[in-house]
């Protein structure tokens, strides 16, 4: 089964980020393949409210991944067979998530310290799934490929059918290096495709994770939040992509927009004040009108910043054609 088209770029599934309207800008800008944000296999059991947005699903999203969390096997089962009634082309089961209150539950990237308990959980989603069940962890060591080399053959083993691997150990979170040659050896040793993720910005960053990896399948995550023209600049080949101004402020209201469509007002707005910030951040927005992101409360309020930043526009960091000179400042602020 071919799950992912070759020399692809694949949205990343980002808790608090990747709902309906961010990948709809994404899509917008190339995306194909997409992932819902993680959902905790508890939420989805117990039907928490809360977390029922973040599977829909919009009409015209071609492909879509669901992203399951979770350390208890018999509750990933019950949460897959509650997923079955939906439709997904993956079924993604995160064992890299290094967020402290996902590891001291011992899931996410937790499990990597107990390689046995986390094959039990695999063995429980590939059992119940009726989609296709592909992993995303991350490397065990920095230096010596060997312990995510033996773990990724019990994961092809196990069934799972793609492995995606972030190449930083949990302690590094998202800074450092990326450990291309750790990927570059799972990739050698396994029989299904190998996704590498992190730190991938722009095109130059992709064509290095790429050459370094041996990877021609990558994963985008932190580079898109504010960024959706990065699948344009990877789909085309092109230079680094940067919005004019009229055309961020159209995604970002499109995008906001939706996110009170799919909430509610309030909740949306809440939601979207990050998103907002996101977008806003390094290409030469005002302080006074970034600042005001945070008592955006109603969609009154949201209108009159959007004048306010159609109206006033980027005071530097842009050229005579309205493109951004350099990139965002501080990636690692995202």
């Amino acid at each position: 089964m071919t799950i992912y088209a070759p020399d692809t770029a694949i949205l990343a599934p980002l808790s608090g980020y990747t709902d309906e309207p961010f990948r709809r800008a994404c899509r917008q800008c190339g995306c194909r393949y997409a992932f819902t944000p993680l959902i905790d296999a508890g939420s989805v059991v117990y039907r928490n409210w809360k977390n029922q947005a973040l599977l829909v699903r919009a009409d015209d999203e071609q492909w879509l991944g669901v992203q399951l969390l979770g350390s208890e096997p018999d509750l990933i089962a019950k949460a897959a067979r509650e997923l079955d009634g939906r439709e997904f082309d993956v079924m993604d089961f995160n064992m890299g998530c290094p967020v402290p209150k996902v590891l001291r539950r011992s899931a996410g990237a937790g499990l990597l310290g107990d390689p046995d308990h986390a094959l039990r959980c695999v063995d429980s989603l590939v059992a119940a799934s009726r989609f296709p069940v592909t992993t995303k962890i991350r490397i065990l060591d920095g230096c010596d490929p060997a312990p995510t080399v033996a773990f990724a053959r019990r994961l092809e083993e196990a069934g799972v059918q793609v492995l995606t691997i972030h190449g930083r150990i949990i302690d590094r979170l998202y800074s450092g290096p990326v450990a291309t040659h750790v990927i570059d050896a799972v990739r050698c040793e396994l029989r299904i495709p190998v996704v590498a993720n992190g730190g991938v910005f722009d095109r130059g960053d992709a064509c290095e994770l790429r050459r370094r990896s041996g990877c021609d399948l990558i994963m985008v995550a932190r580079g898109a939040i504010g960024n959706p023209w990065i699948f344009r600049e990877l789909t085309t080949g092109g230079e680094a992509f940067a919005p004019s101004h009229d055309e961020l402020c159209n995604t970002l209201e499109q995008h906001v927009t939706g996110m009170m469509t799919l909430y509610g007002e309030g909740r949306g707005l809440r939601n979207a004040r990050k998103i907002i910030l996101a977008y806003l951040k390094g290409r030469g927005y005002s302080r006074k009108r970034r600042d005001f992101v945070r008592q955006l409360d109603t969609r009154a309020d949201f209108g009159d910043f959007m004048r306010g930043i159609r109206s006033e526009g980027p005071s530097d960091g842009f050229n005579g054609d309205g493109l951004r000179t350099s990139h965002p400042d501080d990636r690692a602020a995202l």
